[in-house]
């Protein structure tokens, strides 16, 4: 009787659900109907971390292929193309030894980012203050450090992606 409850339950919530026109993030594609392919050429850096753009470029790439809500295709075949600019990075101490010496990290990365129709130029989409952090920690090896920085901003570019692709479709 119990088992009969907690299906019928779950039947209910499932039709509920469906009725109300909920969507799972990142299926909902509001772009207009021509927009088919894409273009993703490497941000730009405009800060003093080296190679970063080619990170983000390519969690930007894999999410957009992974989603295969378009095509990415070069930029003389797309239909419209996504530009990105690495604006900021901020790197904070945020735990500290009991000698004031640094044990964790904070990286946060701005990029500013606008999908433009290329037969027409019309900017489809853009925001200029999406932003992500993630923490590091902090070794008495500078290699290691710097390991775990760049393991960090691979993180964070691939949240970031997410975010990035999610709001590309949903127009928020």
């Amino acid at each position: 009787m119990v088992k009969r409850l907690s299906i019928a339950g779950i039947l209910m919530l499932a039709v509920l659900v469906a009725a109300c026109g909920y969507q799972f993030r990142g299926k909902q594609n509001n772009l207009p109907s021509d927009v088919k392919s894409i273009a993703i050429p490497v941000f730009k850096n405009d800060t003093n971390e080296v190679r970063i753009e080619q990170i983000f470029t390519d969690a930007v790439i894999m999410q957009f292929n992974r989603s295969q809500m378009v095509r990415v295709v070069s930029k003389s075949d797309a239909d419209a193309v996504l530009s990105g600019t690495v604006t900021r990075v901020l790197v904070d101490d945020v735990a500290l030894t009991a000698n004031d010496t640094s044990r964790q990290r904070r990286i946060t990365v701005w990029v500013s980012a606008k999908l433009t129709r290329t037969r027409d130029g019309k900017v489809l989409w853009q925001n200029k203050s999406l932003w992500q952090n993630d923490t590091y920690a902090v070794s008495a090896s500078p290699t290691v450090t710097e390991t775990n920085k760049r393991l960090a901003i691979t993180a964070l570019a691939k949240v970031m992606a997410q975010t990035l692709h999610d709001s590309v479709f949903e127009n928020f």
